[in-house]
């Protein structure tokens, strides 16, 4: 098995399109920063919001500001895992981001299926990162 895994989800039916992306983490020795820090950069640099939700704290403003991105087009936002579904289903369907980014532990059911629908509502991409 990879150490890490990319898949789309499912459609959540025939007329509605992904928008939903999964990065599953298979081992937790593996760093995603070399794949999601330049993927970060550039989606700075668009007009509406780049969310970061419960990013890791080796994700610094310096590293961040390293990669080229642009600071003031990242929000970053905090929460427990009880209420990551609920502030991602929100951020999603707001239509004040692009794309929003979430991690998520193991332990936590988050489904990105059900998160589809709302980012269809919201226009925007979802990334979970799952490890």
């Amino acid at each position: 098995m990879p150490a890490i895994d990319y898949r789309r989800t499912e459609q959540v039916e025939a007329a509605t399109e992904s928008k939903m992306t999964e990065i599953l983490l298979h081992n937790s020795q593996v760093s995603l920063q070399p794949v999601l820090l330049p993927m970060i950069a550039q989606l700075s640099h668009q007009d509406r919001w780049l969310t970061l939700i419960n990013p890791p704290c080796s994700l610094s403003r310096d590293l961040l500001t390293e990669a080229g991105a642009n600071l003031r087009h990242i929000r970053v936002l905090k929460t427990k895992a009880s209420s990551l579904e609920h502030l991602f289903s929100r951020t999603l369907s707001a239509g004040t981001s692009h794309t929003v980014i979430g991690w998520s532990n193991e332990q936590h059911t988050l489904n990105a299926d059900r998160l589809n629908p709302f980012a269809c509502m919201g226009a925007c991409l979802g990334v979970l990162v799952r490890g």
